[in-house]
């Protein structure tokens, strides 16, 4: 009869089989008076105390203060959290290793193809088997393009400052006759600058000055190069576009003297600004263009310097993917750092998702209150002596495996 009402006394407040979602959890207001009514029940059995522990600490038997809906809505909110946590852990990670199996490889590989290229075209150097891709035809076209642009923005500078500072208004108006609407539209003065005249030495003076200025850009080396010859370029632009408003200005001063100007003049709707800067400007960044190409085309002449040229570019493509690699390398770095924070933050969302579990302080004081009743059932007979320190075995062991420290009884 005692197996049987063991039996009947066991049974838990779910069925191990049942998920947490449809699990039963018994409210109880006192641990220990509890503890006592299940001892007498089971009579004081330590397999049946220990099954009653397992019970408290997995949650089924709880103190009726215990708001389930509350405990599991706080549960799952920590749960979505880990899981966010560790997907963005799994993107990051994905992403280091990408850069460090992938990237990093494929970059550095680079390096070794830039290296190789060098020590083959010294060699090919060495040999004589370098092939520069030297075309006469070529170089003798952009030669003689260049030395004809030349002089024609030597021309064309000297034109404009001409006809910017030193054209006679009252005389071209007198001498213009029926052509005078021809003449006061003409943005260039040939006729000046070929006439003998002491302010001709200023003149192709000044047209020099301009031309320096539009060749700086191509004689610009070093760090930073694309940045000054940007710089470069714009003060070209800027001096070209003053020059420009100066003739336009000058014409319109030369049409109200003639009696013949509008009202609503404005130098950027006159089409002679824009003349100025397409026959100045664009045209000296044709000329820059034919003289790279015809200092790369010298170049290829000489089998050293085509080599060196090679060269010198390889190495920079080589210096640039370093670079790269430091960046990547860098980039690994702080996925790592950014992995680790996750870590940690997961870590500490764990510990809180322990907490949300089961309070471990509260927990640890319920079951010891469970045990406190359970000997005190013991206590009462002598006849349970034996049972009172298998008891207590079972629940050191207990309490060990679960909290590693035991609580004081006392």
């Amino acid at each position: 009869m005692e197996t049987q009402s063991n039996n009947l006394s066991i049974v838990p407040p779910a069925s191990q089989e049942e998920t947490s979602s449809t699990k039963r959890i018994e409210k109880i207001r006192s641990f220990a008076n509890y503890a006592l009514q299940k001892a007498g029940l089971n009579n004081g059995d330590a397999t049946s105390m220990k099954t009653f522990l397992k019970w408290i600490k997995d949650g089924y038997i709880v103190d009726e203060a215990y708001n389930e809906k509350e405990h599991e809505s706080h549960k799952r909110k920590i749960q979505v959290l880990i899981s966010e946590k560790k997907d963005d852990r799994e993107k990051l990670e994905c992403e280091k290793k990408t850069i460090q199996d992938v990237r990093l490889k494929d970059e550095q590989q680079k390096i070794n193809d830039y290296e190789e290229e060098i020590q083959q075209t010294k060699l090919d150097l060495e040999q004589n088997k370098i092939n520069t891709g030297y075309s006469s035809i070529k170089f003798f076209t952009y030669v003689s393009l260049t030395i004809l642009l030349s002089v024609y923005l030597i021309l064309f500078y000297a034109s404009a400052v001409y006809a910017s500072f030193f054209r006679n208004a009252a005389s071209i108006i007198n001498t213009a006759g029926d052509d005078i609407v021809l003449y006061l539209d003409n943005i260039f003065d040939v006729q000046g600058i070929f006439t003998p005249a002491p302010a001709l030495i200023i003149v192709y003076l000044a047209a020099f000055l301009f031309f320096a200025i539009g060749l700086m850009p191509h004689t610009i080396d070093g760090k930073y190069k694309k940045i000054k010859v940007g710089f470069a370029i714009l003060g070209a632009f800027i001096v070209d576009s003053l020059l420009a408003y100066k003739i336009d200005s000058g014409i319109h001063d030369l049409k109200v003297m003639a009696g013949i100007a509008g009202d609503d003049w404005n130098f950027l709707t006159s089409i002679n600004f824009y003349l100025v800067l397409a026959f100045g400007f664009v045209a000296y960044l044709v000329w820059g263009y034919m003289f790279d190409l015809m200092l790369k085309e010298k170049n290829k002449k000489n089998a050293e310097i085509s080599a060196a040229l090679v060269i010198k570019d390889l190495k920079t493509k080589i210096r640039k993917q370093k670079d790269l690699i430091a960046d990547l390398k860098a980039t690994v770095l702080d996925l790592e750092s950014r992995v680790n924070m996750l870590e940690e933050k997961m870590e500490e969302l764990k510990k809180e998702l322990d907490k949300a579990m089961l309070n471990p302080d509260l927990l640890s004081q319920n079951l010891t209150s469970f045990y406190m009743g359970w000997r005190q059932f013991l206590n009462g007979s002598p006849d349970f002596d034996s049972k009172k320190e298998e008891c207590e075995k079972v629940y050191n062991e207990f309490m060990e495996t679960h909290f590693k420290k035991l609580p004081s009884l006392n």
